[in-house]
């Protein structure tokens, strides 16, 4: 399987691979599933602020790869990275088990340009979205180290974290990656705290800030946020966004895994990563 062709992004934007961001700004960008009217999140027109905020160790994505290489273990070698990004983790898991074989797939295409960029060729980029890709193969191991699904805390237990909205929709991405599983294949989901409001500085005297508000109730067992990306230069507004984000409490986290067909190992050693794990046909009669 090819990777997807190269756009040249930054010279789009008129910058470099780790450079300072340029000072264009850019409106509030999501697009939307035409046929429910829901947001769907993309990262198109800030991918690369989003890469300089990657880059600054928002993440700690060393010890997230060194992680998932314990988890994966050495008898598995094929990797599938879902919601790959700028290529950050991927990166960074490449340096920690080079014999990997990883497939990294995204739907944003500014995104994977600076992830090629990144990367080169010790990964597979594909332009998908998971509830409809078809790689055609399957894979050891897949994980989604914030791209797509997380594990958030939840006072003492956990819940789903997603960029979807719709349970029909999970459930569907869910039952894809499965698809894409070998036997007994594991799904890591990388666990985080719940989003707050929080800023941090950047490169270029460039200032990072997110704000959360409740969409819906949050003691439902669905309910969505709106997160706002901002990047600014002093008065300049360089880059904002509206992100929606959905969040599964823990019974139907449980009826949505169930239904994908995974078993739940639970947290990992490190505490980095909820482990699943596709569940064996039953043979019937």
């Amino acid at each position: 399987m090819t990777s997807r062709p190269v756009r040249d992004l930054f010279a789009t934007f008129g910058g470099e691979p780790g450079g300072p961001v340029p000072g264009t700004a850019t409106l509030h960008d999501f697009g939307h599933d035409i046929a429910k009217g829901l947001p769907v999140n993309t990262y198109t027109g800030i991918s690369d602020c989003y890469d300089l905020l990657m880059s600054s160790g928002y993440y700690d994505h060393d010890a997230m790869a060194h992680a998932a290489a314990a988890v994966i273990g050495e008898r598995r070698q094929s990797v599938l990275e879902l919601g790959v990004g700028t290529g950050m983790f991927v990166e960074s898991l490449v340096k920690a088990s080079p014999e990997f074989e990883i497939t990294g797939v995204d739907f944003t295409p500014e995104m994977l340009d600076i992830a090629e960029k990144r990367i080169g060729d010790d990964a597979a980029l594909i332009e998908a979205d998971v509830t409809s890709m078809d790689l055609d193969r399957t894979f050891d191991a897949a994980i989604s180290s914030g791209g797509v699904w997380v594990v958030i805390r939840d006072e003492g237990d956990v819940m789903l974290g997603t960029h979807m909205y719709d349970y029909d929709d999970e459930l569907q991405g869910l039952q894809n990656v499965n698809r894409h599983l070998v036997p007994d294949g594991l799904l890591l989901l990388s666990i985080q705290d719940m989003h707050r409001d929080f800023s941090r500085e950047l490169e270029d005297s460039i200032v990072y800030s997110q704000s959360v508000s409740r969409a819906d109730d949050p003691v439902d067992e669905h309910f969505t946020i709106e997160k706002e990306y901002r990047f600014t230069r002093g008065e300049e507004v360089i880059a904002e966004q509206t992100l929606h984000l959905g969040f599964y409490r823990r019974g139907l986290m449980d009826e949505m895994l169930d239904l994908a067909d995974f078993e739940q190992d639970g947290i990992d050693e490190s505490g980095q990563f909820y482990v699943c794990r596709k569940a064996p046909v039953v043979e019937s009669g």
